[in-house]
């Protein structure tokens, strides 16, 4: 167990700083320099690997075999295969996950239901992580770790995707969900004449 307790603190602070400072460089245009732009990228690549270990540190810990094991154990799995699979996807219909060197909108597959399938596995397994793990401050921390992933695939929307795709991005932010699928209404079913 690693003694650390300044993280309980610390990583909320860090994550909240991150959110508010992004959407203050976003609203003042900022955002447009490619350096800056990546190393908000980092830094949110950066807290997600923290997320990672946050169980490690010292904290309560709940035992619960349902929840270990009949939720946490398949979370986490479903969100590890959901969150590589995307990126192999990619590399098969010819582009990448690297934002700048997109060479393609991709929108079949995992990107047919979600626009960053990748980040909702993401938010998944470390949901299922913090559960397997019976980690009860990390999961008070989900919040601010949602907030961030939704904030960076903004950013990489609004100044990379939305530049270099421009009308056919629009279209497909119309057909599917940023991180959570849009519920489709079916066409109602019309009677058929004489009945």
């Amino acid at each position: 167990m690693i003694v650390f307790t300044a993280i309980w603190w610390l990583f909320p602070v860090v994550s909240l700083a991150l959110i508010l400072f992004s959407l203050y460089l976003s609203k003042s245009g900022k955002l447009e320099n490619k350096q800056l732009r990546n190393g908000f990228v980092a830094s949110g690549a950066f807290l997600g690997l923290l997320a990672l270990a946050l169980p490690f540190f010292q904290q309560p810990h709940f035992e619960n075999l349902i929840v270990t094991y009949v939720i946490g154990l398949p979370l986490t799995a479903v969100g590890l295969v959901g969150r590589v699979y995307p990126m192999i996807y990619l590399r098969r219909q010819g582009t990448t996950t690297a934002m700048e060197e997109v060479v393609k909108l991709v929108d079949t597959g995992p990107y047919s239901r979600v626009r960053h399938p990748q980040y909702t596995f993401g938010f998944i397994l470390i949901c299922g992580w913090f559960l397997f793990w019976g980690a009860m401050y990390s999961l008070c921390l989900l919040p601010f770790i949602g907030g961030v992933i939704y904030i960076q695939a903004l950013i990489e929307e609004r100044y990379v995707l939305e530049k270099k795709f421009g009308r056919e991005y629009a279209e497909y932010r119309k057909r599917v969900g940023m991180l959570i699928p849009r519920i489709v209404k079916g066409q109602p079913k019309q009677l058929k004449a004489g009945r």
